[in-house]
């Protein structure tokens, strides 16, 4: 093979990996006419979806799912100058009427393949960022006057630095379960999660959750829907700020539903906040030629008064504050997150609050994890898989690549699904007991099939993290690429999944509890029961030709899966790698003593934290 057949060999790998990486990391759910490539003019409004909101009238447009949708619709005032750092503010209202068919501005962020929004590295979106769109039924203006229909509040995903609501579509979930979809922009990286000095609180995105839900209240009966009924719907880092809403006081009355899909990761406390804070602020002394050095820096803010300090981090360009921000979080793999302040967050072990109705809101809740949650990152990783131009061509292992995967999915859902889910449900030996339901699934699809006969992506990606999503909107349209993940061969299945998840999600919105979806083809899904407690606990989400939609007795903990890891017929090398690997970006002291006690000797004694990658 000369020189020519070999580039041409490769190129169809090459052109596989990056799209399926794009795909499913970035455009998984992006609709055809998103924001980030937008294919001719905007869609023309129209009267019939005219809406009086509180703040001014918007006119939406019909969308390719018969409903109506309205994009770019302000719920509170820019957040730049003088309201950086702040809660929202009230949006100025207009007066003149607002055509809604251009979606707002991305929040700011450096394109990442994570979040769709331009290239790696490069610059994107503006402050001015907080806007919604939401999706309805068609509904005549005096008709979605008297309608009541349950509403979804969509949180997008992305580590809390990348996303963008208009990158998802909930026309066709909107049209087909008679639902108002509401799906949000909030503030990225620094810009929502900061310890300012002198401010009460930190987690300004979180904030920004929050007055979405009010406009919710204020507005969603103009579009049909009921603010009496409210479902709040989070996945990887969106799924973190939705449980955050659990353990926000001010939350109460807003939502009435929760559904946490792949819970991303833990809560921070203040002091790792300050700590990255004062970093970041000494690096912009420093930058902005305030100060010479580190001491000098120290001693510069040692002196300013926290309003001091407030105003000149305020007057800085956007982009300055995020790479000083980015450089001083090196170290602190968890930022941003949810910071538990006690002020707008509940502080205090999450479990713990989660097992009391005194500590959070006790709403019923559904929530679960993607049986392959860790292979979309694997995927990229050159210890698992040959790459070319850091794409993936071929996996280097397939038995070590698949428990890997399967080791580190099952402590996923140990911390995000079970352990939640038993202490919601745990007998109280001394208080109040929660009331409220918890529903819990595990998504199984993993049908793509090999692309250009190369590779097979059911093998390298499978159930992964996110994948579930377009099932949960039935969505499947991502371009060009959707061929990749979603073809005629998969087809058949892969729509009467995603129908029996739209019709379990949407009567979970409107009652609380999932049953049936409202259907007599498909199996009651049972609220979770404690693990001392035989019986079925997990809604297991696949196609009839893997086991279909069916109840499962599934249950895991830490603990067993450590089990699990000493059970394994490997060499000791080979089971502490096992054991890093499964426990990486788990860094606590469960994880530390683990290590201690399982491996100390074996494995040199190397500190999980430090081991295991992060």
């Amino acid at each position: 093979m000369d020189i020519t057949d070999l580039q041409t060999a490769r190129r169809p790998a090459a052109r596989l990996a990056s799209l399926v990486g794009l795909a499913l990391l970035a455009l998984l759910t992006q609709s055809a006419c998103s924001s980030r490539s937008p294919v001719g003019p905007p869609p023309t409004v129209i009267a019939e979806a005219a809406r009086n909101t509180d703040a001014g009238r918007v006119i939406g447009f019909a969308n390719t799912a018969g409903g109506h949708t309205w994009l770019g619709i302000p719920y509170a005032a820019p957040p730049v100058g003088a309201l950086r750092w702040r809660p929202p503010a009230a949006p100025a209202p207009w007066s003149n009427d607002r055509q809604s068919n251009t979606a707002g501005s991305p929040c700011i962020q450096f394109g990442s393949s994570l979040g769709g929004v331009g290239a790696d590295g490069s610059r994107q979106g503006d402050e001015d960022c907080l806007y919604l769109n939401v999706y309805a039924p068609r509904l005549a203006p005096a008709e979605a006057a008297t309608t009541r229909l349950p509403v979804i509040v969509w949180v997008h995903g992305g580590s809390n630095v990348v996303g963008h609501a208009a990158f998802y579509d909930g026309s066709a979930l909107a049209a087909r379960e008679r639902a108002i979809v509401v799906m949000i922009n909030y503030r990225l990286g620094p810009f929502g999660w900061f310890a300012l000095p002198g401010a009460a609180t930190a987690n300004f995105g979180n904030l920004d959750v929050l007055a979405a839900l009010h406009w919710v209240q204020r507005n969603a009966a103009a579009f049909g829907g009921d603010p009496g009924n409210v479902t709040a719907i989070g996945e990887s880092a969106g799924a973190t700020n939705v449980l955050a809403l659990l353990l926000m006081p001010e939350a109460r009355g807003l939502l009435h539903r929760a559904v946490v899909q792949s819970l991303g990761f833990g809560f921070g406390d203040r002091e790792v906040a300050a700590r990255a804070a004062k970093l970041a602020i000494k690096e912009l002394l420093i930058g902005q030629r305030r100060a010479r050095d580190d001491a000098d820096a120290e001693r510069l803010l040692t002196s300013w008064s926290t309003n001091e300090t407030a105003e000149f981090l305020r007057t800085l360009d956007p982009w300055t504050v995020y790479g000083a921000f980015s450089k001083a979080t090196v170290d602190e793999d968890r930022l941003p997150t949810v910071i538990q302040d006690d002020v707008s967050i509940r502080a205090g072990d999450v479990r713990r609050l989660m097992a009391s109705p005194e500590t959070h809101l006790d709403i019923p809740l559904l929530l679960g994890t993607n049986r392959d949650e860790p292979k979309i990152f694997m995927a990229f990783e050159s210890r698992h898989t040959r790459l070319i131009a850091g794409l993936p061509i071929a996996i280097r292992d397939p038995a070590a690549y698949d428990r890997e995967a399967r080791y580190r999915a099952l402590v996923w859902k140990a911390d995000g699904v079970d352990s939640i889910a038993e202490a919601i449900t745990q007998a109280a030996n001394d208080g109040p007991r929660n009331r409220a339901a918890v529903f819990a699934y595990r998504w199984d699809w993993d049908e793509q099939g090999r692309a250009y006969g190369l590779l097979d992506v059911s093998k390298l990606i499978g159930a992964a993290h996110a994948m579930e999503i377009p099932f949960v909107f039935g969505h499947f349209d991502l371009g060009p690429q959707s061929d990749l993940l979603f073809n005629a061969a998969n087809e058949a299945g892969r729509l009467q999944l995603s129908s029996a998840m739209m019709s379990y999600w949407a009567a979970f919105a409107r009652s609380g509890d999932p049953g049936n979806g409202g259907r007599d083809d498909l199996p009651r899904w049972t609220p979770w029961v404690r693990a001392a407690t035989p019986g079925e606990r997990l809604m297991v989400f696949a196609t009839a030709a893997r086991g279909g939609v069916r109840m499962q007795d599934d249950f895991v903990s830490r603990e067993l899966v450590l089990q699990k890891i000493r059970d394994e017929p490997l060499q000791t090398a080979q089971r502490c790698d096992l054991f890093r690997a499964t426990f990486r970006n788990r860094r606590d002291a469960w994880a530390d003593v683990a290590w201690q006690r399982y491996a100390a000797a074996s494995c040199a004694g190397a500190r999980v934290a430090r081991t295991a990658g992060g």
